[in-house]
């Protein structure tokens, strides 16, 4: 796993690149906050996002801007934890008046929706997947991801498909793994598949051989585990010492390809998946962001980095159709541009668009964003195997296989 600094200097160089792309003729500037994990299990992912969002910023004030100004980023990490997140975030507001929070994990995004709807700004996430969200979100709370449910659905569907006949569940006890879980264990259940083990287990620990110890013995086909990437990463290595011969299905934690730097390629090739949240790689929008991604960091888009790139659209666009420049705009505009109009997938046009009275349905590089009761979009899964010490994908799912 790469160090803070690596990450960081990564980053820089993004936002250097959207800043020399960015025109520097207007003094109005209209601010989002960007709060992510850039430290903890989670910082690989938050540093994807906050790179991804830079990139849109970039492209947005390249094109003019907004009616507001240009947009201005104000970046901040949260750790992952929920009482920094809400620190972070408070500051934001009343400091740099940020309109809108964009990037929290599953934990800091239920433990802001107090704080977004106080202070009527609106929080949004590109892998905040989890079911909580889908009571408290849909006023100022929005995500650009599915939620768990289709997650744990995705993975219930696949584990069936491949015709497993019993199934271990390694659950690590935080908000981003359990409810995925829940629902992967409730998909297996219907289908007849027996769940040998669920067992929730805490982070932080040196081992996890006690909750190995029922789960080798029952031998199961495959261990669905869904952890981060600390705990994960011990668990595959005392699995395998164990004596654990069969396979793998992980979850989007230990989607990063340094999983294979830190565990024996050897324990993963051949018997290892993951599954994740993932646009449809062959949709033009998808295409023309890959190339955008490759063209200013040197690199295809990380997970979840064009989830992230379309929230930030969706708050310039959200501007431009209330003519105003405030949160409360913003929320009340949001779900206005992704659905009902012209389809459209591109700033530029959509923002011509919206200046010329024409409604508009922006689907972006994840593909459609049409929002339900709860604020989220319907999504769609990859499942991708570990072949040659990397990922490739084995499986895409589209939205669709879940209506």
């Amino acid at each position: 796993m790469k160090t803070l600094p690596n990450k960081l200097r990564n980053m820089t160089a993004i936002i250097a690149v959207a800043t020399i792309a960015a025109p520097s003729l207007a003094a109005a500037e209209v601010t989002i906050g960007v709060l992510v994990p850039l430290t903890g299990e989670l910082g690989e992912f938050g540093a994807i996002v906050a790179g991804a969002v830079e990139v849109a910023v970039g492209e947005i004030n390249a094109a003019g801007g907004t009616s507001c100004g240009m947009l201005r980023t104000v970046i901040a990490d949260d750790g992952g934890e929920p009482e920094k997140g809400i620190r972070e975030a408070t500051s934001m507001i009343d400091t740099e008046g940020a309109v809108a929070i964009l990037g929290p994990t599953s934990g800091v995004m239920v433990a802001l929706v107090d704080l977004a709807k106080r202070r009527q700004t609106p929080i949004i996430s590109p892998y905040a997947g989890t079911i909580t969200l889908n009571d408290l979100g849909g006023d100022y709370v929005y995500r650009t991801v599915g939620s768990d449910l289709g997650d744990g659905a995705a993975a219930g569907l696949w584990l069936t498909e491949k015709g497993y006949t019993s199934v271990a569940m390694l659950v690590q006890n935080q908000e981003s793994t359990i409810s995925p879980a829940q629902v992967a264990r409730a998909a297996l259940e219907d289908a007849g598949i027996e769940v040998t083990d669920y067992i929730i287990y805490n982070p932080g620990q040196a081992s996890y051989q006690a909750e190995l110890v029922s789960v080798l013995a029952n031998n199961p086909d495959v261990i669905y585990l869904a952890g981060g990437q600390q705990s994960g990463v011990t668990v595959l290595k005392e699995a395998a010492v164990g004596g654990f011969e069969g396979e793998w299905l992980l979850t989007a934690d230990l989607a990063v390809p340094q999983i294979f730097e830190t565990v024996d390629p050897r324990i993963l090739n051949g018997r290892t998946y993951v599954q994740l949240a993932e646009p449809d790689n062959s949709l033009p929008a998808y295409e023309t962001f890959a190339e955008k991604m490759m063209a200013q960091t040197g690199a295809a888009p990380g997970p979840f980095a064009a989830n992230s790139y379309d929230m930030t659209m969706l708050v310039a666009l959200a501007l431009e159709a209330s003519g105003e420049c405030t949160g409360e705009a913003v929320n009340a505009a949001i779900r206005d541009v992704t659905a009902g109009g012209e389809l459209v997938s591109d700033y530029a046009t959509a923002r011509d668009l919206l200046a010329a009275g024409t409604d508009i349905d922006f689907e972006g590089a994840s593909g459609p964003l049409t929002m339900d009761e709860s604020g989220t979009p319907a999504g769609s899964y990859l499942i991708m195997r570990a072949e040659d010490g990397a990922w490739v994908s084995e499986k895409f799912y589209p939205a669709s296989e879940f209506e």
